[in-house]
């Protein structure tokens, strides 16, 4: 998730490693990884469990005993160079396996742990090993039904049957290039009629990208994103029944977005959530949590909570980073907010810019093309209502599981439309 403010602040906390290690505690990380090599697959290892050490922002609530990972693996990294040195291969399988072992328990659920190996195989038929804890957790749901990466193109075929089921006065979609996220962003807007005439203004996004697309009045989504606003704010209460704001499989992307997803409905500044980073290598090592506010939107504004006007996030297991926070942060804030679907992905940890990286400790390492090793890991933590939620989510008002329809992704709507229509 693209931050893009600045929250960065004097930190507080300072405690020192475990010093059970060979070598002293600290570890470069900030600047310098690019400046460090190693050759053999216990050097390797142990250069990545050291930037983890430093780097990584979750040591408090992630319950991975990093000292028994390093006792135990070491030396079976250390039996993969003797296997080397004896003139004998070292697959990518081998090395996947004892990364997943050792790393595939940690509760970062951004994380992308990528390493190539040193002396490729023959019989390696990829260009590095990666290993995704979140992804491995998230499978072994038992309301997870679907590879990732199809979800999305499913949705949108359920939004082409949408007239058939609904009474739908007006339905807009687009597909707006979004430079900032490096990819592009799909949209749909549906205006959705109830029998007794009351309408439903209904948004979907592919990734959170409002704020983008609503600065370049060009943007091919820009029209279709004023219409849902005005929609919200500006259908006399009587014709209003309610608001939907579909999250299911949105993939992340800018918190500057709760500008208008919550500030269009405050009266005044209010706090969202707290976040704090690394400020230096002790595992706990932490700054100060810093509160994160949103002001009231002076172009599009409505009181939904003196109105009473339901407020229906729908969100599932592929809703992941802003995805999830959306749905957190509205139902912390917001007091006609419900949430519906499946308990979130569980990454809810902010990240920042590459280019960021040397502001602190934490964050993404490495270089995958330049280097043996890529590390996509949290920049930030984040507390949500006073708790840190990471590798947990968001957990809905009312739980609609799609296993139970055989993947329809219907009835999680129906089950808004029928909330706001029991209002």
């Amino acid at each position: 998730m693209t931050m893009k403010r600045n929250i960065l602040i004097l930190a507080i906390i300072a405690l020192v490693l475990s010093g059970c290690r060979k070598e002293a505690d600290y570890h470069p990380y900030i600047g310098e990884t690019d400046q460090l090599a190693y050759d053999s697959y216990a050097t390797q290892f142990e250069f990545l469990w050291k930037c983890m050490s430093t780097g990584y922002v979750f040591w408090d609530v992630d319950p991975t005993d990093w000292d028994a990972v390093y006792d135990e693996y070491m030396p079976k990294f250390e039996s993969l160079d003797a296997q080397h040195e004896a003139g004998l291969e070292v697959t990518l399988e081998e090395l996947n396996a004892l990364y997943k072992g050792a790393v595939g328990g940690m509760k970062d659920h951004h994380m992308s742990f990528r390493v190539r190996n040193l002396y490729p195989a023959s019989v390696d038929n990829a260009p590095y090993l990666t290993v995704q804890p979140g992804l491995m957790e998230v499978e072994q749901r038992d309301y997870y039904i679907e590879p990732r990466g199809e979800e999305q193109s499913k949705l949108i075929a359920f939004f082409g049957e949408m007239e058939s089921y609904y009474e739908i006065e007006a339905h807009e979609s687009a597909t707006a290039s979004v430079e900032e996220l490096g990819t592009t962003v799909t949209y749909h807007y549906f205006l959705i009629k109830l029998a007794d005439g009351r309408k439903i203004p209904y948004l979907w996004q592919s990734m959170a990208a409002l704020t983008p697309v609503l600065r370049d009045t060009t943007s091919a989504g820009y029209s279709l994103l004023t219409h849902w606003l005005t929609a919200i704010t500006e259908t006399p209460r009587e014709e209003l029944a309610g608001i939907i704001l579909d999250n299911r499989a949105n993939r992340g992307g800018y918190q500057d977005d709760l500008d208008y997803l919550i500030g269009t409905f405050l009266n005044e500044r209010t706090e969202i959530l707290r976040t704090r980073y690394k400020e230096g290598p002790g595992r706990l090592e932490h700054s100060v949590w810093t509160p994160y506010y949103i002001d009231p939107q002076i172009q599009y504004h409505r009181d939904i909570t003196a109105e009473n006007i339901p407020y229906v996030i729908i969100c599932d297991i592929n809703s992941v980073s802003m995805g999830e926070i959306e749905p957190l942060t509205i139902k912390a804030v917001l007091p006609t907010s419900y949430v519906i679907g499946e308990r979130t992905y569980g990454g809810t940890g902010p990240l920042q810019p590459a280019s960021c990286i040397d502001l602190n400790y934490g964050g993404p390492f490495g270089d995958i093309s330049t280097m043996h090793h890529y590390v996509y890991t949290s920049s930030f933590e984040a507390q949500i209502g006073g708790k840190v939620l990471e590798g947990i989510g968001c957990n809905p008002d009312q739980i609609i599981l799609r296993k139970d329809y055989n993947g329809d992704f219907k009835p999680q709507l129906d089950a808004a439309i029928e909330y706001i229509k029991s209002l």
